[in-house]
């Protein structure tokens, strides 16, 4: 019996990593591109462009309203972490830096994420919706 009850702590535990692997991350999936409609309960105007993608496993990448941008996304105890992200550094006039400022000051709060269709929601430890999006 006790061999049985290592045997399904061990499988239990392979399972908890498993599901770390698939954390939150992998909601936006590798190379689909999701355009922001909202950054912090503020909808983005209209002719500005955010965008969001994982080009690869541990990559995010996109537009930010008038820049590039790149950096590192990774799951940890099925939390989102999002790295320090560098990016092209043109001046765009209003609203687009606006945008870009709100989105960048915003992304690095995220922790979790949650996807239902074509809406992806990014939200912090309270479960706040801080960048909703489509795709």
């Amino acid at each position: 019996m006790r061999h049985l009850t290592l045997a399904a702590m061990a499988c239990l535990s392979l399972a908890a990593c498993k599901q770390d692997a698939a954390a939150p991350p992998d909601v936006l999936g590798t190379g689909t591109e999701w355009t922001v409609t909202e950054i912090a309960g503020t909808p983005v105007p209209e002719g500005v462009t955010v965008t969001m993608q994982r080009p690869e496993p541990g990559m995010l990448a996109g537009t930010s309203g008038c820049n590039r941008y790149g950096g590192p996304i990774r799951a940890e105890k099925g939390r989102i972490h999002i790295g320090a992200l560098v990016g092209t550094r043109m001046m765009c006039p209003d609203p687009q830096m606006t945008v870009e400022t709100a989105f960048h000051s915003t992304i690095g709060r995220v922790t979790g994420a949650r996807k239902s269709g074509t809406v992806l929601e990014l939200t912090d430890d309270a479960g706040t919706v801080l960048i909703r999006a489509r795709h």
